[in-house]
């Protein structure tokens, strides 16, 4: 498979998912996190993971469920397992209902490396890095092409180090490049498009404000309504009383 491997971190705990999230990118997988199982289905929609990385003790539907769920209907998608449940019943339970791993918490990054390594292998993924923009590209003609990959993201917020790895060239790098032909930053753009995107479709649909958030990348509506009271001086709900 001509791709990176590609996993959904799925933690309540917003620094362990965060911290989780970091450093499998920075060994060079593509991964995003969320913290409740009900945003998974619109996940895997935007993107199609190889792999989970699944707590049980979620919000809502457990991780249990979740991982049965899945295997059900992602029966080739690899499943790990990472709780702090020790006991055998707990392990065996989660092999029953589609762990292909189970692990207890505190895992080290280094063990998780190595077993999702194994993993891919059994289930005969490739882990190289994804460079579908570097073909014949000069940094100009990736820096528009950039450009137009953002715009044609409907404003959802991309993880700027998978693009630096799908760009082959380093953030810091990418950004300056960026910068200089249209005069902001990276990030700076995502943030002024995606609430230029949001502003539209209040506009224009009943899209829940929560749904929205979501759909561009806010990992909670009040950053989203922040954000974009910041930009616009008024607040989104403003514009469905209008």
């Amino acid at each position: 498979m001509d791709a990176s491997l590609k996993i959904i971190v799925v933690e309540d705990h917003d620094d362990l998912r965060e911290m989780t999230v970091e450093a499998l990118c920075n060994l060079n997988y593509v991964a995003r996190g969320i913290a409740c199982a009900e945003l998974l289905d619109q996940t895997l929609q935007d993107f199609p993971a190889h792999l989970l990385i699944l707590d049980l003790n979620l919000p809502g539907e457990d991780g249990i469920s979740v991982s049965n769920r899945i295997r059900k209907t992602c029966p080739d998608m690899g499943i790990i397992m990472m709780t702090v449940r020790e006991q055998i019943q707990d392990r065996v339970e989660g092999y029953v209902n589609g762990a292909d791993i189970y692990m207890t918490k505190p895992a080290s990054i280094k063990e998780l490396d190595v077993v999702i390594q194994s993993l891919s292998r059994r289930l005969n993924f490739q882990t190289k890095p994804e460079n579908v923009f570097l073909q014949g590209s000069s940094s100009k003609e990736k820096v528009e092409k950039l450009h137009a990959y953002i715009t044609g993201t409907k404003g959802k917020l991309p993880n700027l180090h998978d693009l630096a790895k799908q760009f082959g060239i380093s953030l810091r790098t990418l950004n300056d490049l960026f910068t200089a032909e249209y005069g902001q930053s990276i990030s700076a753009f995502i943030n002024d498009y995606r609430l230029s995107a949001a502003h539209e479709a209040l506009e224009h649909s009943d899209i829940p404000m929560k749904q929205l958030a979501s759909e561009l990348g806010y990992s909670h509506v009040n950053h989203f309504i922040t954000a974009f009271k910041r930009k616009f001086s008024y607040s989104p709900g403003h514009l469905r009383k209008t």
